[in-house]
């Protein structure tokens, strides 16, 4: 009976240590693992949507990590998101600069309609002393900037009637995100801006509630916006990017190297999915071309609408008070733009 009882109590013993008493070893590898959903509106399919999901793989792999995608506005509204984010939430929002302006105005410049004109001119804005800057206002304002090397596309007309210049856009209500850059943007290039999720737009068109809406072509193709529109302007007014944030109070809770990790496999996974963002805007146009009978207007009057958005950069409702005339050419002379 003695040995039976000591038997008994060195195994008890031995199971305590194993299972997270005193080891180290023992203590990592039961330790739980960091939860994460990245939250995203666009369709599946969409390429930013394609980002999400390798962001959350690629974490993965690491190990320590339980991250997963959630596209189709299943987590809500962008907005939405970046509230859940300020509040303490594990997620990411794929938000962008005329959203965040809300919060540092001066970031929303990079979202001004025809600041940039090639991809390129985005490789080095990261590295930009405008940039960093921007990083740490918006950290102070409790969010995390992990990167905005998320290329999105540039954004285009789509409405069931052809868009060559701002005069065809008079009368249309036309989708847009909300927020004052935008708004005013449509505005001022001859739509009548109607601000509305995402989720709702298909319906909202079918029902002539709006006339179209301004989108980058891979959401055009994954939300299938071409079933109820069928001309697309590649007015290429603005380019957006994502803005890829997480709430500091989590980010601040988790270890140095888990920090780490988010914020270098953010940067890396968003910037292995450019070359898709390129390669898949021809292969959606094409499709939509020449299997759903979308007529494309290769060439519409960009100077026309450029010159219509031009007083935005000094007009403060639209800026937020921030000077984005100055801003603009500081960030070209980092940018290296001519």
């Amino acid at each position: 009976m003695k040995r039976l009882v000591m038997f008994l109590l060195c195994a008890m013993t031995a199971f305590s240590i194993y299972a997270g008493g005193s080891g180290d070893k023992s203590s990592t590898a039961l330790k739980p693992l960091t939860k994460l959903t990245i939250c995203g509106t666009n369709g599946v399919g969409d390429t930013q949507s394609m980002a999400h999901e390798e962001f959350a793989r690629r974490l993965n792999a690491l190990g320590g990590w339980d991250a997963v995608a959630r596209v189709s506005s299943e987590m809500g509204s962008t907005d939405d998101v970046v509230e859940q984010a300020l509040d303490g939430s594990p997620v990411v929002a794929a938000s962008d600069p005329s959203r965040l302006a809300s919060y540092v105005p001066e970031f929303g410049v990079l979202m001004m309609p025809y600041l940039l004109s090639d991809y390129s001119q985005l490789d080095n804005l990261m590295e930009t002393a405008l940039y960093k800057d921007w990083v740490q206002k918006l950290r102070a304002q409790g969010l995390v900037l992990l990167t905005n090397n998320c290329l999105t596309g540039w954004r285009n007309w789509l409405t069931n009637k052809p868009i060559r210049r701002p005069s065809d856009l008079n009368g249309l209500k036309i989708r847009t995100m909300g927020n004052p850059i935008a708004i005013n943007s449509v505005n001022a290039m001859g739509a009548v801006a109607t601000p509305m999720n995402q989720n709702e737009c298909y319906n909202a068109i079918t029902t002539k509630v709006i006339d179209g809406g301004e989108w980058q072509l891979p959401t055009i193709y994954s939300s299938k916006f071409y079933e109820v529109c069928k001309n697309i302007s590649l007015s290429r007014h603005f380019l957006l990017t994502g803005s890829i944030v997480v709430g500091a109070k989590w980010f601040e809770s988790l270890s140095k190297e888990q920090q780490t990790q988010l914020v270098e496999t953010a940067v890396k996974t968003y910037k292995d999915n450019q070359t898709i963002v390129v390669e898949y805007e021809k292969k959606y146009l094409d499709e939509m071309r020449d299997k759903y009978g979308v007529v494309v207007e290769e060439n519409p009057d960009r100077e026309a609408f450029r010159a219509a958005t031009a007083h935005l950069y000094a007009d403060k409702a639209t800026t937020g008070g921030a000077d984005f005339e100055a801003l603009r050419t500081e960030l070209y002379k980092q940018l290296g733009i001519n």
